[in-house]
């Protein structure tokens, strides 16, 4: 509690107990002073997350157009990043759309058709790239697991073996026993194991607000 002697620290802790205790107010009941209260600071919020948002833009761009005229070291990489900036803000907000009566409008959101057809084109082949090169990097750690030759080590070897092979062959969910047995592991062991994650995830985010609204943690210091 070395924030109560820092008159600067302790301010920013109390605003940020308060707000986050009058958003998870917000969600109890219907309170309308506090319903009023915490949209109004989720105006707030947006507002200067869309600020930093801009800020960081230009931030950015700023500095890989530094790199650029300066002929650093991998500035191709800048050079392309600025094109897919500009290509994807322009694309976003001033491709025109035509609506149904024939008249031409541009694009409100982020969600309309352009942007959309840049992430399928452009963002989506190459995150499918990315993740197949994962399937490496996955047998390399199940040839390294392999040789220790332990027993956690071969649940997982056989685990993954046994999912690569049902992924590979979907021809295997039609067999009787096989297809039955598929089901039943990813009805029960894999979906327990799935929600013990998320579990563990939710009470780690739980203590971690917790101790934010207490002040032991204090990220909006950088602490």
């Amino acid at each position: 509690m070395s924030f109560l002697r820092d008159p600067k620290r302790l301010v920013a802790t109390l605003v940020a107990g308060v707000v986050g205790l009058l958003v998870l107010l917000d969600f109890t009941g219907p309170l309308p002073v506090v319903s009023f209260l915490a949209q109004t600071v989720l105006d707030w919020a947006a507002l200067i997350a869309a600020l930093a948002l801009v800020v960081g833009l230009v931030n950015v761009a700023g500095n890989h157009i530094g790199r650029v005229t300066r002929r650093d070291t991998d500035w191709g990489y800048s050079l392309i990043l600025l094109a897919a900036m500009v290509v994807v803000i322009v694309v976003g907000t001033l491709y025109p759309l035509q609506n149904p009566d024939g008249s031409l409008t541009f694009p409100s959101s982020l969600i309309e058709q352009p942007v959309r057809i840049v992430f399928s084109a452009v963002y989506t082949p190459l995150a499918s790239s990315l993740l197949a090169l994962l399937t490496f990097f996955s047998l390399s750690a199940a040839l390294r697991a392999a040789r220790r030759r332990t027993a956690d080590a071969l649940v997982i070897i056989m685990v993954a073996l046994a999912v690569l092979v049902a992924t590979a062959l979907p021809q295997l969910e039609l067999a009787p026993l096989i297809g039955d047995g598929l089901r039943w592991f990813s009805d029960y062991v894999v979906l327990a194991a799935a929600r013990g994650l998320l579990i563990g995830a939710a009470i780690g985010a739980l203590v971690a607000g917790v101790r934010v609204l207490l002040g032991f943690d204090q990220p909006y210091l950088d602490r």
